[in-house]
């Protein structure tokens, strides 16, 4: 056995006696990953250091593998770290980007994401593919076709697709295609460093039912080599959370912990360890995480306590589900964080509890907060883009977004109508206006938990608004918003949905359909939106011809759209009156005409044609000599 797989062996042999870990069947580890007869190469020849890890906060799920750093450069190799075949291949602007799925003997996988391009004669596979319907986005399982590599081999090189900046997403899945912490098998980083803690959070929770009323964040200071947040008062139960991370040596990035531990003298409360979680909890990120503050300050705050609704396999120890609810008295507590080469740090904490709040066998600890206070609409009226490739911690749509200004309490709006209703998960249900024009239909496993929500729908001349209260929940599944537009705005086929994030004065464009008169569109949390108006075409620039990394000839596009994006799949350049397929590259805000073996001639004539998310055109002509 490798040294590096007995030492974490060794650890959590440790963690097993001293009752830190209570192992059950549904949580035991993949063991067949721990031996040496399952062996993984490094993947990449650009580095052996790490810029993230395993079980990471993501902008909407858990982080399912490492990010292997490239020095901010594309085109290092990509080898197979097993034997296997390719699943899958996937190609795209968004998400994995360009990708490869390998799938090994004994059932278990491995990805590959980000890739600048695939192997020569792999890229050939996938182009003669892509070139049948010209079609950038890919997604094809192409298991029968048996296209099998040898561990070491050369499969792809890295890239920045999907996202940037420049790195590979490596990642190791079981034969049920869950996600397993890479750094579980031989595949090591040189790291003797602790963890760092940053602050605590204390989230208020009602003594009543137990729903959250907000929170207060706590800096740490250092002690020694250990950390100290002093003494806490409270009246009431309290769940914490941690802003720590980890590191490791020769690198600035921070990571991720691997286990996190909450003691009470001997007794301890709540034990977590990310060894692995499936995609379909992926989302529970934002349960696990504290997404209150997350969607407020962006810094996830992982939670010590467990609330309704959070399935993933990570909880080792849970007593009273991490609640604190005591009696009256001063609680000295103690919470460890380690990495997963057992490096270990302590931080404590004193409770000081007045009044009894003592609650025993917690089971149930609701999701969401009560409806607050109604917040006042806003005014959009300045629409200043915000390249920087961020999108909203709570949702997945599109990462184009700009500035927004609060109006003052003078200017008037009408209100349409308030409405508020109690919905509960496993039940189809619908939140609707009384006269229909607004509905949102709530499939029965959309919710983790009963919700009482609110809805406050203005307008400010052509403008539309949406004020949920509580605001930027998550959400299990898609909810669907659909909104009749009044009569004077049906024939509008400018109008937009966008997401609203109050607390960073950004909105996020959703791609939502505007047909018949109807606005519609599937929403992954629910916040506050608005409906707009964009009447600007796409900038469109003067075409480039370049090389890409493999050398091939492509003609590169400048396109920018302030206001709701690029719809690269609806754009099309012709050269010479030929098709070509049509990428794009949203860091780089450009499309590319790419055919497999381009090759200009002397005179070529480039005719473009460029369409935004609200169908804005742009076209137009140029001509280049070669």
């Amino acid at each position: 056995m490798s040294v590096h797989n007995f030492h974490n062996i060794l650890f959590l042999i440790c963690l097993i006696t001293l009752g830190l870990i209570h192992v059950h069947p549904i949580n035991a580890q993949p063991l067949s990953f721990l031996v040496d007869s399952v062996e993984y190469v490094w993947p990449t020849d650009a580095t052996n250091q790490i810029s993230s890890t395993f079980g990471e906060t993501r902008s909407a799920h858990l982080h399912a593998g490492l990010d292997i750093r490239t020095w901010g450069q594309e085109g290092y190799k990509v080898f197979a770290t097993r034997d296997g075949i390719i699943y899958r291949i996937g190609t795209g602007p968004h998400g994995y980007g360009n990708v490869l799925y390998m799938k090994h003997n004994d059932g278990s996988y491995s990805v590959y994401a980000h890739l600048n391009r695939f192997e020569p004669n792999l890229q050939a596979y996938t182009d003669s593919i892509r070139i049948q319907d010209y079609s950038f986005v890919m997604n094809e399982v192409i298991e029968e076709d048996s296209l099998f590599y040898e561990k070491g081999e050369v499969i792809a090189f890295t890239g920045s697709s999907g996202v940037g900046p420049p790195h590979l997403h490596f990642e190791i899945r079981n034969k049920d295609n869950e996600p397993v912490n890479p750094l579980l098998t031989n595949l090591t980083v040189r790291d003797n460093l602790p963890p760092v803690f940053r602050q605590l959070g204390i989230e208020f929770l009602n003594p009543i039912n137990l729903k959250n009323e907000g929170f207060e964040i706590k800096n740490a200071r250092r002690d020694g080599r250990n950390y100290e947040f002093g003494e806490i008062t409270v009246n009431q139960p309290v769940g914490l959370s941690v802003n720590l991370h980890d590191r490791a040596n020769n690198t600035p990035n921070a990571y991720a912990v691997y286990t996190l531990t909450l003691v009470h003298q001997s007794d301890t409360l709540y034990h977590s360890s990310v060894d692995q979680f499936s995609y379909a909890e992926g989302r529970h990120m934002f349960l696990d995480r504290s997404y209150q503050i997350l969607a407020e300050t962006r810094r996830a705050f992982q939670r010590l306590y467990k609330v309704n609704g959070n399935k993933l396999p990570i909880y080792r120890k849970l007593k009273n589900r991490g609640v604190l609810a005591l009696d009256e008295g001063k609680y000295p507590l103690q919470i460890i964080a380690s990495d997963i080469f057992g490096n270990e740090t302590k931080a404590a904490v004193t409770l000081n509890v007045n009044g009894s709040n003592k609650i025993d066998n917690i089971t149930d600890v609701p999701t969401y907060p009560a409806p607050g206070e109604i917040s006042k609409p806003f005014t959009l009226n300045q629409k200043e883009v915000l390249f920087d490739n961020s999108v909203p911690m709570l949702a997945s749509s599109e990462p184009i977004s700009f500035s927004i200004s609060r109006i003052s309490d003078e200017i008037r709006f009408r209100s349409n109508s308030s409405i508020e209703k109690r919905l509960s998960p496993g039940i189809k249900q619908v939140f609707s206006t009384p006269n229909q024009q607004l509905w949102i239909e709530f499939p029965k496993e959309a919710l983790y938990d009963s919700l009482n929500l609110h809805l406050d729908i203005s307008r400010i001349g052509d403008e539309i608004h949406f004020n949920f209260s509580p605001d930027r929940l998550p959400i299990e599944g898609e909810v669907y918003f659909n909104y009749i537009l009044p009569d004077e705005l049906k024939d509008n086929e400018h109008l937009g949905l966008f997401s609203v994030d109050k607390f960073r004065n950004r909105t996020y464009f959703m791609w939502a359909t505007n047909k018949d008169g109807m606005i519609r569109s599937p929403l992954r949390e629910i916040s506050s939106l608005v409906i707009m108006e964009d009447k600007t075409s796409p900038w469109v620039g003067k075409p480039h011809l370049e090389k890409n990394l493999a050398g091939n000839y492509v003609i590169r596009v400048p396109a920018v759209d302030r206001d709701t994006g690029i719809d690269y799949q609806a754009s099309n350049i012709t050269v010479n009156g030929k098709r070509g397929i049509i990428e794009y590259d949203p860091d780089r805000n450009s499309l590319f005409y790419y055919i497999p073996g381009y090759v200009p001639e002397n005179q070529n004539q480039v005719e473009i044609e460029v369409f935004d998310g609200m169908g804005n055109r742009t076209s137009k002509t140029e001509s280049f000599t070669f």
